[in-house]
């Protein structure tokens, strides 16, 4: 009872002048203090005080729990070893009626937080606290868990949280795993661009269409609302050699106006120039003309062909 009257008179002190200094010294090497509540000052001063040594002694009751919990867990450790193998259950159900279950957690929580920096600063519940020290939280976790004052039902879910990310990765990782090497490399190998970036790629102005384009050098698949550019060399079939022509007569002609020229609109030139369907169908031709690509970007050469 002395030791309760010591805890109130000390908390009580601290309403009529104590400085935020002493008492922040006071809440990290005590714990949590009372003022938090912005409504003391509209109390009377008896009342005042007395509210506020109530507060105290629960802030102080709330820190000794977590040092019991502890404390219970350490001395369960210690009566293992010493009863006879085998027995140190039939003691713990007989005595507290605990199951093997309570009776790790609770020694989990002593192995985890018995080197503790401040018991002050873990949480008060012993159900947290066994689910933390379960879970093999590390120490932000707990912090947060303290400073939020997780519930077990809060707790229960947020640990689920991060257990259900961790086998994410883990599947995740899994899967990388199976993957030839070829292809991890590939996959390391691997830009996504965006849909303009692909039409450029394509040397076309029409949105591309269907889930993958290939080109000489890459191949492009639809991820979202990007594209995978991944480097496959295509094998180039060599195209047959266009029929002689008689003059060897060209012209460099912007985009637009070869096309014109071939009777054919620029994107379906653009398109046709692209070195994966030269590959396939050969220069592009039209109207007594072919096309063929040229160095500078938009520029193409184009001959007569009689």
């Amino acid at each position: 009872m002395s030791n309760q009257m010591q805890i109130i008179d000390v908390q009580s002190e601290a309403v009529s002048g104590v400085s935020p200094e002493a008492k922040a010294f006071a809440r990290e090497i005590l714990g949590p203090m009372p003022g938090a509540w912005d409504g003391y000052m509209q109390l009377d001063n008896g009342i005042q005080k007395k509210v506020w040594g109530k507060v105290g002694h629960i802030h102080a009751l709330s820190a000794e729990a977590g040092r019991q919990i502890i404390e219970i867990g350490q001395t369960l450790l210690e009566i293992k070893e010493l009863v006879p193998h085998g027995q140190f259950m039939d003691c713990v159900k007989a005595e507290f009626g605990w199951n093997q279950r309570w009776a790790n957690q609770l020694m989990q929580v002593a192995e985890r937080f018995s080197n503790w920096q401040s018991t002050a600063n873990l949480p008060s519940s012993a159900q947290v606290l066994a689910l933390l020290a379960a879970s093999d939280a590390d120490d932000a976790t707990v912090q947060q868990a303290a400073d939020e004052r997780w519930t077990v039902k809060q707790t229960r879910q947020r640990l689920g949280n991060e257990r259900q990310r961790e086998r994410s990765i883990v599947q995740e990782a899994i899967s990388v795993l199976k993957l030839s090497e070829q292809a991890r490399h590939l996959a390391a190998r691997a830009e996504h661009i965006s849909t303009r970036q692909l039409m450029d790629e394509l040397g076309t102005e029409e949105l591309p269409k269907g889930r993958e384009h290939i080109t000489a050098a890459f191949t492009f698949c639809k991820n979202g609302a990007g594209w995978w550019k991944l480097p496959i060399q295509q094998p180039v079939a060599v195209a047959a050699d266009p029929e002689p022509i008689d003059t060897e007569t060209f012209e460099i002609l912007p985009l637009a106006v070869a096309a014109q020229r071939l009777g054919k609109k620029s994107n379906s030139l653009r398109s046709r120039m692209a070195p994966s369907r030269i590959a396939k169908y050969g220069f592009p031709t039209g109207l007594g003309w072919q096309a063929e690509p040229h160095p500078a970007r938009g520029l193409c050469i184009v001959r007569s062909i009689g």
